[in-house]
């Protein structure tokens, strides 16, 4: 129990540690996440037939671009938790432990639109035995938390719309 307050209790201190600024959204805040990890996020529909499962997923290129999948056909508060779990994993760099976790060769069969060579480190992982899962679950509620907070809001406007135009802008 000791253990999970200690996690429960560093996880806040992060979050407010970021001091980041107030958000209507989860994905208001990602040119925010953007400039503090130097990659740029973009946006995309995780595969929807996914044998594994997977309703997030972070993927870096080694471009250095970090695209973050979530499942379309679910609730939009279900995709921004999905979101914040992901931006989490970004924000503790947790790609850092990836090379054990033999995930790399599923690139190809669970990502068709990027080509598996470019792919620098996929994190989707849908069970939570691991360190990094739990940090990374608790971590985007305290983000999800800082983002329903009251306080005076930035635009309403739609980062998702604007992410995928320029994209294929």
């Amino acid at each position: 129990m000791r253990r999970r307050d200690t996690t429960r209790r560093d996880c806040r201190r992060f979050v407010r540690d970021l001091n980041l600024p107030q958000a209507a959204s989860i994905r208001e805040l990602l040119p925010a996440i953007e400039e503090r990890s130097g990659h740029a996020i973009r946006l995309a529909p995780a595969p929807v037939d996914s044998v594994h499962g997977v309703c997030g997923m972070w993927i870096r290129t080694v471009e250095g671009i970090d695209y973050l999948f979530v499942h379309q056909k679910t609730s939009r508060a279900h995709q921004d938790h999905i979101l914040a779990h992901e931006v989490a994993h970004i924000l503790c760099a947790h790609h850092e432990n990836l090379d054990s976790l033999g995930s790399k060769p599923l690139t190809d069969r669970l990502i068709t639109t990027l080509d598996p060579s470019a792919v620098k480190m996929m994190l989707g992982r849908s069970d939570y035995a691991y360190q990094d899962e739990r940090e990374a679950e608790l971590i985007g509620s305290y983000l999800q938390r800082h983002v329903h907070r009251p306080g005076p809001r930035t635009g309403g406007h739609d980062l998702v719309a604007e992410t995928l135009l320029r994209e294929r802008g």
